[in-house]
């Protein structure tokens, strides 16, 4: 029998493809138009009647509290729906929720015209790569249907931060000096991190600490003209401002822990401060932050959620500032480049990332709600492909910024991602297309959310929420980036290295750059999974699919396998549903975790299809009831070194750490920072 293969493409408008509810007509004022309704949508139509008092026949795809990564799935799931009551399209579990597939097949219309029976195995049957794809940003531990999953809990989380900002605050008359504000820079409080903030468990064996990682939080005091002018003295009274922060803290939330943390920790005398350049970047990611500083690690009481919190001090960053033009006049050149990258390190740390904190922020909260999967799925193909942190890879900033760029570009002519998928794609294209030497890749976030009524005047009402109108940047400013992207290329600074400038970045520098090797190795990557994209859709079939998120080892000229065993993140690996295909081949190749759980499957009840685990359908008081803040047993994953509650310890990263210290002018070091066991070498020649 000949093999037909369908191309669907839906271009969505992205104020409305995440809506939860769509009108219809009032059957009573519009009998005709109700009765077509009620023909194309089937059993999904229903009548309701509104707030404002209207009663019109309308489908409902989820209630208000639903996450936008689920209202992502809306759309795929009217297609799907639409195709197996007009066309008899069959379609993947992962598509259909159970409530469609319960009412898909009744009372379908005279007009029908299907490419088969639903039960013909060899019938028409729906391929959708944007859902399917979207798998590989789950976790073993937290599937899509966990209620710690997805949108709902980074908005749990930017809700503690608020809720701790309001704490802090009222400590205000137990401190040295008022509260201004609190910055929060960690990619969990801004839906750019992979994994959604998880809790401290409540009780020994009530949740998840295999590998806590914490939300970093800028703290910022009011001016005072009695710092000191030493910098250690400086250091040592920024410790007390934490160690008192704590005291008041868990005095007035005894519920609470807290800890006072030293980053420097662990580090020898020639690391961090002193070098912290790796031979490719600008620094790994442990030299994200200042090394110098103190924090103080707050247990929210009423979240069990971690933070991190480190203090602002101008003053601070003044001297090191004072410091190194000081040793520049006095000759000394080796300690003025040391107190240079100190410096930098603190604007880094304090200043640079709060800003790109916001911006990011910014753009998944209020503007694309789509931008907060494009970056996950970005994220786990560098990381699968090794290429994400650590000593020569791409940071998280940079990541993002590669992200937004797709969202923001006005250049292309296109409309902005209306998915995850569609922007991970355009990702892809830009690092397999983009001519590094040769162009400037700017991100404009200026953003006009100021509208006209029709006659010019003021505005009647404001912008719907998901759309974002792109003012451009300003003409000086572009001008500017132009003229610093041409002045390093004209001393050679350029070269074919990966960078991302913005507005109040212009050289590019706050989060370094890649380097040539990696460009071109990010390029070819690139390159490489659109074509395993492109032949998932010419085939009909995800076969290719698991090839996107798995690194070819064979490249490197050695590896070093780690045990499992000790491998803290390694429940952060994507599930092994995530690489079982359609043809029931199972694609995990050697990079991927052990233990990962089987894909959900389908069985049959009175014809209909519904998921194994809602069979048999039990009342509510037999169902597995847990305490807040519990996990299923299944889902629970303790520290491997049997130190419960143990915050940011991550082995793996701080043995490449290490390693890279060592022979950062021998090798190359890659490894996948969500969980990866196996540690690829590249020698550096020469």
């Amino acid at each position: 029998m000949r093999r037909h293969v369908f191309f669907i493409g839906v271009v969505a408008d992205a104020a409305e493809a995440r809506r939860l509810v769509d009108l219809g007509p009032n059957p009573d004022a519009q009998p005709q138009e109700a009765s077509r309704f009620r023909a194309y949508w089937g059993e999904r139509a229903e009548l309701r009647r509104f707030r404002d008092g209207s009663i019109r026949l309308a489908t409902v795809w989820g209630a208000s509290g639903m996450s936008q990564e689920k209202r992502a799935a809306i759309l795929p799931r009217m297609v799907a729906y639409l195709l197996r009551r007009h066309f008899s399209v069959r379609t993947v579990p992962e598509v259909m929720q159970p409530e469609d597939l319960l009412v898909v097949d009744t009372a379908r219309p005279n007009s029908t015209k299907p490419f088969g029976q639903v039960a013909d195995p060899l019938a028409a049957s729906l391929f959708c790569l944007s859902t399917r794809i979207t798998q590989f940003a789950q976790t073993v531990d937290i599937s899509d249907d966990d209620s710690g999953a997805g949108q709902a809990s980074f908005e749990a989380a930017v809700n503690a931060f608020g809720e701790l900002q309001h704490e802090i605050k009222q400590l205000e008359d137990q401190m040295p000096l008022s509260v201004l504000s609190l910055h929060a820079v960690s990619p969990g409080l801004r839906y750019a991190s992979l994994v959604p903030p998880k809790p401290l468990p409540v009780s020994q064996d009530g949740g998840d600490d295999a590998f806590i990682e914490p939300l970093h939080v800028v703290v910022e005091f009011a001016s005072s003209n009695k710092w000191p002018d030493d910098i250690t003295a400086l250091h040592k009274i920024k410790t007390a401002f934490l160690l008192r922060l704590g005291e008041c803290y868990s005095a007035a939330h005894p519920d609470s822990h807290t800890q006072l943390v030293n980053r420097f920790h662990g580090y020898g005398a020639a690391d961090g401060l002193l070098t912290g350049a790796s031979s490719l970047t600008l620094g790994s990611q442990e030299d994200m932050g200042y090394e110098g500083d103190n924090c103080i690690d707050i247990r929210h009481a009423a979240s069990g959620l971690t933070f991190r919190l480190s203090m602002l001090c101008d003053r601070e960053g003044e001297l090191l500032n004072k410091k190194a033009g000081d040793m520049k006049l006095a000759g000394l050149a080796v300690h003025a480049e040391a107190i240079e990258m100190a410096h930098r390190k603190w604007m880094r740390c304090h200043v640079w990332r709060a800003k790109h904190h916001q911006q990011i922020l910014d753009l998944c909260q209020r503007h694309h709600p789509a931008a907060s999967m494009t970056i996950r799925l970005l994220k786990r193909w560098l990381s699968r492909h090794m290429l994400l942190g650590q000593a020569v890879g791409i940071s998280d900033e940079l990541a993002e910024l590669i992200a937004a760029h797709v969202f923001t570009d006005p250049s292309t002519g296109l409309a902005e991602p209306a998915s995850g998928y569609a922007g991970f794609v355009r990702c892809l294209a830009l690092l397999a297309q983009w001519r590094w030497g040769e162009d400037l890749l700017a991100v404009d976030f200026s953003a006009d959310n100021r509208t006209v009524d029709e006659e010019g005047g003021a505005a009647s009402k404001t912008l719907a929420q998901g759309v974002w109108v792109s003012a451009g940047m300003p003409a000086s400013a572009a001008e500017a980036l132009e003229k610093t992207f041409v002045e390093a290329k004209e001393r050679g600074k350029i070269k074919d290295c990966l960078r991302v400038a913005t507005e109040d970045d212009q050289g590019a520098s706050w989060w370094g750059t890649v380097s040539p090797i990696l460009t071109r190795r990010l390029r070819t990557l690139a390159k490489a999974s659109l074509q395993c994209i492109v032949g998932c859709l010419d085939s009909g079939s995800d076969t290719q699919l698991p090839q996107v998120f798995t690194a070819p080892l064979n490249d490197y000229d050695f590896i070093i396998k780690l045990s499992r065993d000790v491998v803290c993140r390694k429940y952060e690996q994507p599930p092994k549903s995530a690489f079982a295909t359609m043809a029931g081949t199972d694609a995990t190749s050697s990079n991927d975790c052990s233990g990962s759980e089987p894909a959900s499957g389908l069985d049959a009840v009175g014809g209909q299809e519904i998921f194994k685990n809602l069979l048999p359908t039990m009342p509510q008081s037999h169902q597995h009831q847990s305490r807040p803040g519990k996990l299923p047993q299944s889902k629970r994953h303790t520290n491997p070194f049997r130190q419960p509650g143990m915050v940011d310890f991550d082995p793996v990263a701080l043995y490449v750490r290490d390693l890279a210290n060592v022979y950062r002018d021998s090798v190359l070091l890659f490894n996948d920072v969500y969980g990866g066991h196996i540690v690829a070498a590249d020698s550096i020649h020469s």
